[in-house]
């Protein structure tokens, strides 16, 4: 039998399923008991004038269009910001980079409920993708190529970080150290 991964989300809207390629089954029995995802809200208020333009070696122009409330790992990210900041402690930047590749195992579709955050945890750090401004659907594909900009911005430099979708559908993703706030941006 198949593993299958379970996601849910804000009260119930909805639960997205998928079953393990053969890269999350691996993945799965030797962290299974040490990653977990979740739900959460951001609630840190930071100022949107922190922001930086992402830097033009990550942004990829695509010119598939999608809908408005929808975001594809073709999305291109030329409206995109970020922020690194300072956290004592930071996260394992390894730490970071199993979420990453857990969350790529995933291979499912997703919706979060506006103002809604998923959350990812293993070890030191905490990974999220957050829905700003209106519910949004997405792919953990999209989410994973979020959170490896966060990493090599922030992260791997020894700062917590986060990218931030300020064009709708308004998002952001990226990493605290576990247990930390997560960042609440007023892009909408």
């Amino acid at each position: 039998m198949k593993p299958v991964f379970f996601l849910s989300l804000i009260a119930g809207l909805t639960v997205s399923v998928a079953e393990g390629s053969e890269r999350a089954k691996r993945q799965a029995r030797w962290s299974r008991s040490s990653y977990e995802s979740g739900t959460a809200h951001p609630s840190l208020k930071l100022d949107k004038v922190d922001l930086k333009q992402l830097p033009e070696t990550l942004i990829q122009v695509d010119s598939k269009t999608t809908p408005a409330a929808a975001l594809s790992s073709r999305q291109s990210p030329a409206g995109n910001f970020y922020e690194c900041r300072n956290s004592n402690p930071v996260p394992a930047d390894s730490d970071c980079n199993t979420i990453i590749d857990e969350v790529l195992a995933l291979d499912q579709p997703l919706i979060v409920a506006t103002n809604a955050c998923l959350t990812f945890q293993y070890g030191t750090c905490w990974g999220f993708f957050c829905s700003l401004c209106q519910q949004l659907s997405t792919d953990t594909t999209f989410v994973a190529n979020e959170l490896v900009n966060a990493e090599s911005l922030c992260v791997a430099n020894g700062q917590i970080g986060t990218i931030v979708g300020a064009d709708a559908p308004q998002w952001q993703a990226g990493f605290v150290y576990q247990g930390s706030s997560l960042p609440d941006y007023d892009v909408c």
